[in-house]
């Protein structure tokens, strides 16, 4: 009944968590927040919308080692498993901005949380605090990122670039500013970008539904993260696993789903270079984000059993980064080589066990 229960709070807090986003998304921009801010927190929540509610909820409970897993779980499944897969499928060209910067700055961060736990017994409340500073310190990279996008500069990663996308995507900023005309002699560069309201109208008609999506995607997410959490736990103990196991495979496996769709989509429609930012953009969010919410909630405790999964994940990410760097792209082969990196790994937890 457990396995049944885990599916259903997975599936809840997928939908939950798209739901969420899309309703405030709506919101923000009748509400005429700014456009870069609107594409940036859609962005940056929406790739980790699940593994944030798992993080909450397992900090609360004081089941971290379940967070801690799954973020291990997910760095590891989203390059070997997710991109893998979508290589196999569509082989990945991949932009050198993704190799120069968002790849090496992945590692730095892994190798960070890596440090943090080694030097330790675990993930102590100041230490999830600096990781959470570190997201702050990220997410004002991408806004002022945006900012110069919005500008008409162009982007430097693909993750910049998705920002932007979704707000053209959306018609966001079409929606949120109007441009003036120039002034009289003056030049293409004096005009200003100025808010255009929403009409009453439109506000009225559409709030009360947007409010009532968003707190039903709200009630979807926590939902499935209590769910989620309590049936790992469930299982865990059943089977005398440890939180970390179930986090590293089963709960690492759900989350990661919603991005392995996505990037077949981008690869569908050619964008192969943003599916590997995004992967990458959401490894790094997961690390300073979720592990910051959570440790922050309840501070992680480790043992050594967890080290030989953060060597996998640095080990994966480096594999990355020099397929990157020597072939600018991540062919069907090296698709297949990533996907024997994954069973391998899961065939090795599972040897672990027994």
């Amino acid at each position: 009944m457990s396995y049944v229960l885990l599916a259903v709070g997975l599936l809840l807090l997928v939908k939950g968590a798209d739901l969420l986003i899309e309703s405030a998304s709506k919101i923000a921009k009748l509400l005429g927040v700014p456009a870069f801010v609107v594409g940036l927190l859609i962005v940056a929540m929406g790739t980790s919308a699940p593994e944030t509610a798992i993080g909450v909820i397992s900090g609360i409970q004081g089941a971290n080692l379940i967070t801690l897993g799954d973020v291990v779980g997910s760095s590891i499944t989203n390059v070997a498993l997710v991109i893998a897969l979508t290589a196999i499928v569509f082989p990945l060209k991949v932009d050198s901005s993704v190799t120069r910067r968002e790849i090496p700055i992945s590692i730095a961060v892994q190798g960070f949380l890596f440090a943090m736990l080694f030097t330790g017994d675990g993930l102590s409340r100041p230490e999830a605090m600096g990781l959470l500073a570190g997201m702050l310190v990220f997410l004002g990279y991408i806004v002022f990122k945006s900012k110069q996008l919005a500008a008409g500069e162009v982007a430097d990663t693909p993750f910049e670039a998705e920002v932007f996308d979704f707000m053209d995507d959306e018609n966001v900023i079409a929606e949120t500013y109007s441009e003036e005309a120039p002034a009289a002699g003056g030049s293409e560069s004096e005009r200003t970008m100025q808010p255009h309201p929403e009409t009453p109208e439109k506000k009225r008609e559409s709030a009360p539904k947007l409010v009532f999506l968003l707190l039903l995607g709200l009630a979807g997410l926590v939902g499935g993260a209590n769910l989620a959490v309590n049936s790992a736990v469930d299982i865990a103990h059943a089977f005398g696993l440890s939180e970390a196991f179930i986090g590293l495979t089963v709960v690492a496996l759900g989350t990661s789903l919603p991005e392995l769709v996505t990037c077949l989509i981008a690869a569908l429609k050619k964008e192969e270079d943003i599916a590997v930012g995004n992967i990458v953009g959401s490894n790094i969010i997961n690390v300073l984000l979720v592990l910051g919410i959570s440790g922050t909630i309840h501070p992680i405790s480790v043992g050594a059993g967890i080290f030989p999964d953060l060597f996998a994940m640095l080990g994966i990410s480096l594999l990355l980064l020099g397929t990157t760097f020597f072939f600018g792209r991540i062919s069907r082969r090296a698709g297949f080589a990533f996907f024997t990196a994954y069973v391998v790994y899961l065939l090795y937890k599972l040897l672990s066990i027994s």
